[in-house]
């Protein structure tokens, strides 16, 4: 990797880093931010979704769920953009469906592993409960919920800006 692409990376790991703490000790604008940046995606994915559609029917046989995705897609976006708290509370009740979805999902598997005499399983239904009872708390206390995202973002950034430190440093000690 040339000198410049690797001062890159440790740029963007240094803003990552600093983007992760910004977003766990600045909650509320955090999830206003991250949510209108959902909403931007869910949009301009959606839309790529209609035209890849319309754009591939006649060649090919395309799936109606494809277009169906992108309509919904859009809509969801346009729903978030519109208003952003009633996008950042819908945001965050979606949050919350995945997260006890996830857990039931992981526990029904925890359950499929035990049968199978999967080493481990236990390990596997604890984090499916613990998913259940997060899914929960975040769909009946949303507040909750919001916490838990921005935190799961903020995390996510400062993990990945480590990961990019890392990477600058161990990619230097390569020639």
């Amino acid at each position: 990797m040339k000198t410049f692409a690797r001062i890159l990376v440790l740029i963007a790991g240094i803003a990552m880093i600093c983007l992760g703490i910004w977003f766990v000790f600045h909650p509320g604008i955090s999830l206003l931010s991250f949510t209108l940046f959902i909403g931007i995606l869910m949009l301009i994915v959606g839309v790529f979704q209609i035209i890849q559609y319309f754009s591939h029917r006649s060649g090919q046989k395309v799936s109606g769920w494809i277009l169906a995705e992108g309509i919904l897609s859009v809509l969801l976006g346009i729903l978030l953009l519109a208003d952003q708290l009633e996008g950042t509370v819908t945001l965050v009740l979606v949050f919350g469906m995945w997260v006890l979805f996830a857990g039931i999902m992981r526990t029904i598997g925890a359950f499929a592993a035990k049968n199978e005499n999967v080493q481990g399983w236990g390990w596997i239904l604890t984090l499916g409960i613990l998913g259940i009872v997060l899914g929960f708390i975040s769909l009946f206390n949303p507040i909750v919920g919001a916490i838990g995202i921005v935190i799961i973002v903020g995390t996510f950034f400062i993990v990945q800006g480590i990961n990019c430190i890392a990477t600058f440093f161990f990619v230097g000690k390569l020639k």
